[in-house]
C-alpha cells in the first residue's frame, strides 16, 4: 500500500468514526512515513511498518468518553436502520422503549462511577495506612522527647521510644511494597476503563 492510499483510508475511517483532530492525526502519520522514506526505505515498506488503519481508528475511539462512545453507537444503529428503510420504526421503538433503556443507562453510568470511586478509594486507603504509621512513629518520638521535660513519665517515654523505633522501621519496610501496590492499582484503573470502552466501541 502506498502512502496516499493509506492516509486516504485513514481519513475516511476517522471521519466515519467521528474522531476529532483528524488533520493532526493525518499529519502525524504522514510525517512518520515520510521520515522512513527519507531514511532510504521504500514507500510500501514504510507504510507496512505502520499500525493497521483499523487499529489506529480503534485507538482513537478509546480516547473518547464513555458517553460519546454510547452516543456514537446509537447514531450508528439509527443510520443502519435508516439505510434499510426502517429509520421511522427505529425512532418509534426508541420512544416506546424510553422507560426501559433510560433507567438501564442510568444504572450503567452509576455502576461505572461507583467502580471508579471504589478503585481510587483503595489506593487512598492503602496509602493512608502508611501515612498513619509514619505519623504514629513521629508522635511516639515526640512523646519520648517530652519525657525530658517532665511532661511524660519515664516509663511511658521509654515505651514511646520503643514504639517510635518499631513504627518507624515498619514504615520503612512497608514503604516500597505499599507504594508499588498503589502504583499498580492506579495503573490498573485506566486499563479497566479502556477495556470497558473497547467493549462499547
Amino acid at each position: 500500500m502506498l502512502k496516499q492510499e493509506f492516509l486516504s483510508q485513514l481519513r475516511t475511517g476517522l471521519e466515519a468514526a467521528s474522531i476529532e483532530d483528524i488533520d493532526e492525526c493525518i499529519d502525524f502519520y504522514d510525517e512518520m512515513i515520510s521520515d522512513r522514506i527519507e531514511s532510504r526505505m521504500n514507500e510500501e515498506s514504510a507504510v507496512a511498518q505502520m499500525e493497521s488503519v483499523e487499529s489506529i481508528i480503534n485507538n482513537y475511539k478509546l480516547e473518547k468518553p464513555v458517553t460519546r462512545l454510547i452516543m456514537d453507537k446509537v447514531q450508528k444503529s439509527h443510520e443502519e436502520a435508516k439505510g434499510k428503510g426502517k429509520g421511522t420504526l427505529w425512532i418509534v421503538l426508541a420512544i416506546i422503549g424510553f422507560p426501559i433503556w433510560l433507567p438501564i443507562l442510568i444504572v450503567i453510568f452509576a455502576l461505572l462511577l461507583t467502580l471508579y470511586i471504589v478503585l481510587w478509594s483503595i489506593v487512598i486507603a492503602i496509602f493512608s495506612v502508611l501515612v498513619a504509621i509514619g505519623f504514629a512513629a513521629v508522635a511516639s518520638l515526640f512523646a519520648f522527647i517530652m519525657m525530658f521535660t517532665g511532661f511524660v513519665p519515664i516509663p511511658l517515654g521509654i515505651f514511646a521510644l520503643g514504639a517510635a523505633l518499631f513504627l518507624g522501621g515498619l514504615a520503612v519496610l512497608l514503604w516500597h511494597p505499599i507504594w508499588s501496590l498503589c502504583k499498580a492499582v492506579a495503573l490498573m484503573i485506566p486499563s479497566i476503563f479502556r477495556k470497558i470502552k473497547k467493549g462499547i466501541a
